[in-house]
């Protein structure tokens, strides 16, 4: 494995789906410590995520390394810390929270549309998709949970957050832990994003001191709830940076990479474009499919507090365990045809194992049911008014990174629908 080292860095995909087709669904890798497995069957990623939970530990190198962007926030925190994080914010992912998120999509959407109606004045042009949907999301996303107007941050933001998410991968593929005071070129860059991330998170933070909710007044956003007074455990400055930060960070970029990755299949399938534009309500099938086909969190990771069965096999305490959503999305055994866009496998909804984009279990990402919403409903709103088509025909390479992004973005041509 060793030997394999660079191509495994270079294609992890590929790597992650060889071991599975080669191997079985419980694999165990040839490094000493600590013991690591792979386990791939829609059984086994419950066994892991659901039916084994409690004694599932976040404390990995790939949570490790990307604490150092987002703090202690939901993402990270293990347990203990855990649970009060996420008991605590639920409120502000109420259904309720998701049907008035709906009018910041809408704004977000009425600027896109004026920028592009700029743009095509004089007929299509190329746009980076991937840059684009990057730019919405991180709009949507501070209007949406911090009540504030990203809009003239989207570059600046967009930027530190991808420098940032990079040195994270960098850290979590380096075997030797270097810590962040160390001036390496990846640290330097990693502390330039931080700070740039620092700056506008303690900008939201300082902006609502002025704007307290008064009493009695129902919450506008998770903002309200991160700095509510009356929590059983009220956050210090610390924990509410580190749960803004994670929101901004988490909450934007994995939106936008399932959104990229929507288009690019759309535009692979010109007959599901045209469904689309004529019937919006296939929005939410076309997110799903893709987020089948492109999980923007492609692999989870937990150590075992003590020894565990995982589909029929021994775990042992301590071990190293890895469930990639790329891998168990692609099982026969649950998707026929497992590598083709078909949006209509989601007409029934999802399947109760095989499926997990945002996890499973008690950990299942709290802004899920936002996720969802704020994807069809930007899709649908696109397709209907907007004509997106690839420049060329050529497979778009993966970027394997914190999510998966199109490497060097991904152009297409923009015209009116």
């Amino acid at each position: 494995m060793l030997k394999r080292i660079r191509e495994i860095q270079r294609s992890p995909l590929n790597f992650l789906l060889e071991c599975w087709q080669q191997h079985g669904d419980v694999v165990q890798f040839p490094i000493p410590r600590p013991a690591t497995y792979l386990v791939s069957s829609p059984q086994g990623a419950r066994d892991v995520l659901v039916q084994n939970h409690k004694v599932m530990s976040k404390r990995t190198i790939q949570y490790k390394s990307l604490s150092l962007v987002t703090g202690e926030g939901l993402l990270t925190a293990d347990t203990a810390t855990w649970k009060t994080s996420r008991r605590q914010l639920a409120p502000a992912f109420h259904h309720e929270m998701i049907s008035l998120a709906r009018q910041h999509v809408a704004d977000a959407l009425a600027r896109l549309d004026a920028h592009w109606t700029e743009l095509t004045a004089h007929g299509s042009v190329v746009v980076d998709i991937d840059q684009t949907m990057m730019n919405v999301a991180l709009e949507i996303t501070g209007a949406t949970l911090f009540g504030s107007d990203l809009s003239d941050q989207v570059e600046v933001l967009t930027s530190a957050t991808l420098r940032a998410l990079h040195g994270v991968v960098v850290k979590a593929r380096f075997p030797l832990p270097i810590p962040l005071s160390i001036p390496t070129p990846n640290n330097l860059g990693m502390r330039r994003a931080i700070k740039q991330l620092d700056k506008a998170v303690n900008a939201i933070i300082d902006q609502r001191l002025t704007e307290k909710l008064p009493d009695g007044e129902p919450i506008r956003d998770m903002l309200d709830v991160l700095m509510d007074p009356t929590l059983d455990a009220p956050l210090s400055r610390t924990q509410i940076r580190d749960e803004v930060a994670t929101f901004i960070v988490a909450g934007h970029e994995t939106i936008a990479s399932a959104l990229t990755w929507g288009w690019h299949l759309l535009g692979k399938n010109p007959h599901e474009y045209e469904l689309l534009s004529k019937d919006p309500s296939r929005a939410q099938l076309v997110f799903d499919e893709t987020l089948r086909l492109y999980p923007p969190a492609w692999v989870i990771t937990r150590r075992t507090l003590e020894a565990v069965a995982i589909d029929g096999f021994e775990i042992p305490s301590d071990s190293m365990v890895i469930v990639s959503p790329w891998v168990v999305h692609r099982n026969p055994q649950v998707w026929p045809e497992p590598d083709a866009f078909i949006p209509d496998r989601f007409i029934d909804g999802p399947p109760m194992l095989g499926y997990l984009p945002f996890g499973a279990g008690p950990r299942l990402c709290i802004g899920r049911d936002m996720a969802r919403m704020q994807g069809a409903q930007i899709l649908s709103h696109i397709a209907e008014r907007w004509r997106l088509t690839p420049i060329h025909s050529s497979e778009v390479p993966i970027d394997a990174s914190v999510t998966l992004r199109p490497a060097g973005g991904l152009p297409m041509r923009l015209e009116r629908a």
